[in-house]
């Protein structure tokens, strides 16, 4: 069961303004470089606003144009996890 991951409240109004302009762009362009220019434009703010929830925004917004059948399958991106270092990774590195 894939479970979906609700973004932060604050995004829930940015996300409906962004359904309703990426609606508005597909109507009068459909997939034609205006509208891709139009949604970047809508990414780059919504990231801008919401720096902490960047991939959140990304997935979200991929998943509304795929919604809209401008992609066929939207690609999403997955969350970075840090890079665990272990302590004997560089052992032996070092000549002795």
């Amino acid at each position: 069961m894939n479970a979906r991951i609700r973004p932060a409240a604050a995004l829930d109004p940015a996300l409906s303004a962004a359904w309703e302009q990426l609606q508005r762009h597909y109507a009068a362009h459909q997939n034609s470089a205006p509208f891709w220019s139009a949604y970047q434009a809508i990414q780059d703010a919504l990231t801008h606003r919401h720096p902490q929830h960047r991939i959140d925004v990304c997935n979200r917004l991929a998943t509304l144009a795929e919604r809209l059948g401008v992609v066929a399958h939207a690609q999403l991106l997955a969350e970075r996890r840090p890079e665990r270092v272990s302590v004997d990774r560089h052992a032996g590195s070092t000549p002795s």
